[in-house]
């Protein structure tokens, strides 16, 4: 069996077991192992297979980590929305006479944001009747507009309380603010405000007192993202912490009703520990 073996491997296999360019051969020109013939044609035959498939595999892994990557990039671009505000100017009759994107402000002009805190002050020291509710709450809701995170829980903390509270404190008064003078501190974010407020009691003979406060401010400016925030907000001012004081008060005044009931001046009479 041993002698006709290798005969039977030469008779299948030929001289093509050894390749076409003699590498089973031997540099003596002897004959190599059949066995180990075989195992160099079947890695010729099945090798660049295999090395074909792991390429094909690591392409696809790779276009698969690709595809991935790009998902991820269009999901967060479409969940950051952006608003572009436009500007569009129309002539006496309404006609659209011009449109075009608005330019983003850098730095908005020091008049604009002093509007701003202006209108953020009078929006949450302002006390309304109590039957103007609604509009109490729109207006408080306008004034947390220009407040960041930060300063929110301040706010909070003071509304608490209903000595604070506008829709408490409409029950029994009215509380009117007069901004007079909204400066910036030099080199800083820091605005100073002062203002005057003044409460007129809605009890018959009540009386009315003025006040004046003083608030520090520090601003920071954020571009608008939403059409929410564009409309109540525009500029992008936002509050981030806030210190107020009432710095002085004038004698109340009584008011009371002339006895014959016509209508005239009315009798006043200074007192100055009174209080509405």
């Amino acid at each position: 069996m041993a002698m006709w073996l290798p005969r039977f491997i030469e008779a299948h296999l030929g001289r093509s077991g050894a390749g076409s360019d003699g590498a089973g051969a031997t540099p003596d020109g002897a004959r190599a192992n059949p066995f180990v013939v075989a195992r160099n044609e079947f890695m010729n035959a099945f090798g660049d297979l295999a090395r074909r498939k792991r390429n094909w595999q690591l392409m696809a892994f790779s276009l698969v980590g690709l595809l991935t990557l790009v998902t991820i990039a269009y999901v967060r671009l479409a969940q950051s929305v952006r608003v572009v505000p436009y500007l569009v100017q129309v002539d006496r009759l309404g006609q659209v006479v011009a449109v075009g994107t608005a330019d983003e402000l850098k730095r908005p002009d020091r008049r604009l944001i002093a509007s701003q805190l202006a209108q953020f002050v009078r929006a949450i020291r302002t006390v309304l009747p109590a039957a103007a509710a609604p509009a109490q709450v729109e207006m408080l809701r306008r004034g947390y507009a220009f407040v960041a995170p930060e300063a929110a829980a301040f706010l909070n903390d003071y509304f608490a309380s209903p000595v604070n509270d506008p829709r408490v404190l409409g029950l029994r008064l009215t509380r009117q603010v007069d901004v007079t003078a909204v400066l910036r501190v030099p080199d800083s974010d820091v605005w100073r405000l002062q203002w005057t407020e003044t409460e007129r009691s809605t009890q018959p003979g009540g009386a009315t007192r003025t006040m004046a406060w003083e608030a520090y401010l520090t601003v920071r400016l954020a571009p608008p993202r939403t059409a929410e925030t564009v409309q109540d907000n525009p500029l992008g001012v936002y509050v981030t912490s806030m210190n107020w004081t009432q710095v002085g008060e004038s004698p109340s005044t009584w008011f009371r009703v002339p006895e014959h009931g016509t209508p005239g001046a009315a009798d006043t009479t200074l007192d100055a520990g009174a209080k509405p």
